[in-house]
């Protein structure tokens, strides 16, 4: 018992220090690392969603939670980027590691709301971005040698079987990107100064609500289906602009604003049991990044030789194409204690040539993941996978930074790794569950209904 009370304790930490919580850019600057489970099967889990991590991917899986459950991950993501010159010269990323804990909690009251609704609540990161190199590297000392993006959202969710074979979640999101910005070099000599350059530092905040829907078909034991919706969002984010050794203005602060656009997102799953051990499934999902079509950061009047500077760096075009991923994700069970899971998934990119820069090092990329579940008791399991993710050379020649004299021109590799692990707390009996379905509800319901209401003869 008191295992149990300090685990759940180290769960509920999650939901109080949303400091911590980032995300490192994966699609663009899409991080979709909800459990160990889900990324495991390459997140092809949409048509299974039988995990608390559900409420990112489909929350109408939740409904079929029986009790409370509490699930924590912790998830580690190093990520490198190579980049060879056409004239022979290497670059590459210093290389990120980051930590990322997300945390979900399930109740679903069984009969005391006829065993067909059940309530959710999660924290995680859907979005983000960590990408840093020297500063004297030519492909990114004009076009940002750190960057990051680092967020959290909070999601309370419903879910109602509305038949037996029919469910359907959702709920709003509360977005809050906590720290958003990145470093770059303020051009003292590409205006043709004989100074050094200067340093330009970015951060901002903001936060909006959106909304996510899911519905879960089962018309057979052996086949299911499920759709997953996020809503497209707009982050109006504010901050400040620091400039060090400009050459006018010399060391100056002032504020900055930016509006953020992050994409919609549907998912349609499709998963198939040719055993009761056994799961395959196939996702495929369509991110509409076009909606991403430019970054201006304005910034607030200091000078007018510095505002045209200022203005200059921070209007950049983006003009994203849509993404798609095809994902194929398989669990077996070994026995009643382990559990393998395994999956792959192919993404296209989003980021179009005209527009790549070395902080956003986005290809189309192929992803393998491997993984294993082991329940210790039928009250926790554990489960840890590994995913690597590889992207496919690229080649870029676009005029970037290129009246600035560098140039951001070569072919692209990125290696990107994640380690996740997971632990599920399961409280299955906490609340009386209709053994055989009905029409009107549970049947213990239905007998303590009749026991309540019976006349009571009087001799």
């Amino acid at each position: 018992m008191k295992f149990r009370i300090s685990v759940l304790i180290g769960i509920s930490l999650l939901f109080t220090a949303p400091a911590r919580l980032f995300a490192v850019g994966s699609g663009a600057f899409e991080n979709a690392t909800f459990s160990a489970r889900s990324l495991a099967q390459g997140d092809a889990v949409t048509a299974q969603a039988d995990e608390p991590a559900a409420i990112s991917y489909n929350p109408a899986g939740i409904v079929n939670l029986p009790g409370i459950q509490m699930q924590s991950n912790g998830a580690v993501i190093s990520s490198f980027t190579f980049q060879s010159g056409p004239d022979g010269s290497q670059s590459k990323s210093t290389g990120s590691i980051n930590f990322i804990p997300t945390g979900y909690v399930t109740i679903n009251p069984g009969c005391l709301l006829g065993d067909r609704v059940a309530f959710g609540f999660g924290s995680d990161s859907p979005f983000g971005l960590s990408n840093k190199y020297k500063s004297a590297s030519p492909i990114a000392h004009y076009t940002t040698y750190d960057a990051w993006l680092k967020m959290y959202t909070l999601k309370p969710v419903a879910a109602v079987k509305v038949t037996d074979w029919l469910s359907l979640g959702g709920g709003p999101i509360y977005y809050r990107i906590f720290d958003f910005g990145g470093v770059m070099a303020y051009p003292n000599q590409a205006l043709g100064f004989p100074f050094p350059d200067g340093q330009a530092r970015l951060n901002l905040s903001g936060n909006t609500w959106g909304w996510h829907m899911g519905a879960l078909v089962k018309p057979h034991r052996q086949h299911q289906f499920g759709f997953y919706f996020r809503s497209p969002v707009t982050v109006r984010a504010r901050g400040l602009v620091k400039v060090e050794n400009a050459t006018v203005g010399g060391n100056f602060e002032t504020g900055g604003n930016v509006k953020i656009n992050l994409p919609l997102d549907f998912t349609f799953g499709y998963a198939f049991k040719p055993t009761e051990r056994t799961t395959i499934e196939t996702d495929f999902v369509y991110t509409r990044w076009s909606t991403h079509r430019r970054l201006f950061i304005n910034a607030d009047p200091v000078n007018m030789f510095d505002d045209a500077i200022l203005s200059a760096i921070g209007k950049a075009d983006k003009d994203y194409n849509d993404s798609f991923l095809i994902g194929l994700g398989a669990n077996h069970k070994l026995n009643k204690k382990w559990t393998l899971l395994g999956g792959m998934d192919f993404r296209w990119a989003a980021v179009p040539e005209a527009h790549f820069t070395p902080s956003v090092p986005d290809s189309n990329r192929l992803s393998v993941s491997v993984g294993v579940q082991y329940a210790f008791t039928d009250y926790l399991d554990i489960a840890l996978t590994h995913y690597s993710s590889f992207s496919l050379t690229r080649k870029i020649d676009n005029d970037i930074s290129e009246t600035l004299g560098t140039s951001v021109d070569g072919r692209y590799f990125s290696y990107l790794q994640d380690i996740v692990f997971s632990a599920t707390l399961k409280w299955d009996d906490v609340f009386q569950r209709r053994p055989t379905p009905t029409r009107s509800g549970c049947l213990e319901c239905q007998a303590a209904s009749v026991k309540t209401t019976m006349p009571v003869a009087v001799e």
